[in-house]
């Protein structure tokens, strides 16, 4: 069973996933498919208060850390912090320079 949503992790990302290149902190270079999009999430303890966050989904495998670079589109962003990770993607909080 654990397999099948592996696969279907992957097929999501072979499907909906762009092409990124991954620049990480000790300048080494990973190009490979990660889905980028925006969110809207609470802030603070109120509903009605909100805020629109870039979140770059990648296979759990790579590795990232805060402040590695993420080139998509012509457009640099630079990972905040890890938000969730499943054993298969990991979603990663972004923002553009």
């Amino acid at each position: 069973m654990d397999d099948a949503f592996q696969q279907m992790d992957h097929s999501i990302l072979q499907i909906f996933g762009q092409s990124v290149l991954l620049t990480l902190a000790d300048q080494n270079s990973l190009e490979t498919l990660g889905i980028i999009k925006t969110q809207i999430i609470e802030l603070g303890k109120y509903e009605a208060v909100q805020g629109e966050i870039t979140v770059l989904f990648l296979d759990s495998s790579i590795g990232l850390k805060r402040g590695d670079s993420v080139l998509a589109d012509g457009q640099l962003y630079e990972v905040d912090r890890k938000l969730k990770d499943d054993g298969y993607l990991t979603s990663w909080n972004i923002y553009a320079h």
